[in-house]
């Protein structure tokens, strides 16, 4: 990407090397030996994903699958999420939870397509997964929600990927975490880096007519079960009712929670973690 100056690239440092690895070392834990599997699903370093299997149970619960946040510059899976993803494994669900190239040395639309490549080597290596439920926070609930737009139209996943929906799991629910669903509101509300990320994400998005953002679409036929979650001390709260308020004029399977005190980040740790964590299980369960 050109025009990356030097304040962009100690803004990048700041949260891969500082910012985001002490959060999770404050916060995260080591998942319990031999539970998780990583495995390679593309070419690039960062296209990877763990698989965690059920505690118990068979295969007849469909797969979650977590898109970590981060930014689109930073972050990955790993100790992070150990809490949730646990909880859901814990409950009788497999979990994959996937990595991908980050923002700048790759920009959208490659890091939709580096997930489109991972649910496709999902589905060959798991092929007894037909369905998979799809979450993801902050800058992962972007792509999370993303992905269940174009894979639920596949006249808009054709703009996208030259992927065959038939090599691609069916999506039977999103969960959309205090992502990041509109272009403006963020910004103007202050969250940090705000900026930084979107530039580093978006590179020179006129160069593509391919959406950034929920919002962004014009027209959408299908979409799963919605589950929209909003923290009560998040900057991107006005993102999450702005998303939610216009979906819900177009589709009646739209769940929207506000959870009152709680901060940017509480899916990992922290007030309001169990909380959620309970209700995503019963909307999981309701499916």
């Amino acid at each position: 990407m050109k025009n990356i100056t030097y304040k962009d690239k100690l803004g990048i440092f700041f949260w891969r090397k500082m910012m985001i690895p002490f959060i999770e070392n404050i916060g995260g834990k080591n998942f319990p030996l031999g539970t998780v599997q990583e495995f390679s699903y593309g070419h690039l370093n960062d296209e990877k994903l763990d698989f965690i299997a059920p505690s118990y149970g068979s295969n007849k619960r469909s797969p979650i699958v977590h898109i970590h946040g981060g930014g689109w510059i930073s972050g990955s899976k790993g100790k992070f999420y150990s809490k949730p993803l646990m909880r859901f494994s814990q409950a009788g669900y497999p979990v994959f939870s996937l990595n991908y190239p980050l923002a700048p040395e790759q920009q959208h639309p490659q890091l939709l397509r580096s997930l489109l490549r991972a649910l496709v080597w999902i589905k060959k290596n798991y092929p007894e997964y037909e369905t998979i439920h799809i979450i993801g926070d902050s800058a992962g609930g972007n792509l999370a929600m993303m992905l269940g737009i174009f894979l639920s139209n596949p006249d808009l996943l054709k703009n996208l990927d030259s992927i065959p929906s038939n090599e691609l799991p069916q999506i039977i629910s999103v969960v959309d975490i205090f992502g990041v669903n509109d272009k403006t509101s963020w910004i103007e509300d202050g969250f940090p880096s705000a900026k930084l990320f979107t530039k580093m994400y978006t590179g020179n998005e006129t160069t593509t007519n391919i959406p950034l953002y929920p919002m962004d679409f014009k027209n959408i036929e299908k979409l799963p079960p919605l589950f929209v979650v909003g923290a009560g001390k998040d900057k991107l709260l006005r993102s999450s009712k702005i998303w939610a308020e216009h979906i819900r004029k177009s589709f009646s399977d739209v769940q929207f929670k506000i959870y009152e005190g709680a901060s940017h980040g509480f899916f990992s740790f922290g007030k309001g973690c169990d909380e959620l964590i309970d209700d995503m299980l019963a909307f999981f369960n309701r499916i």
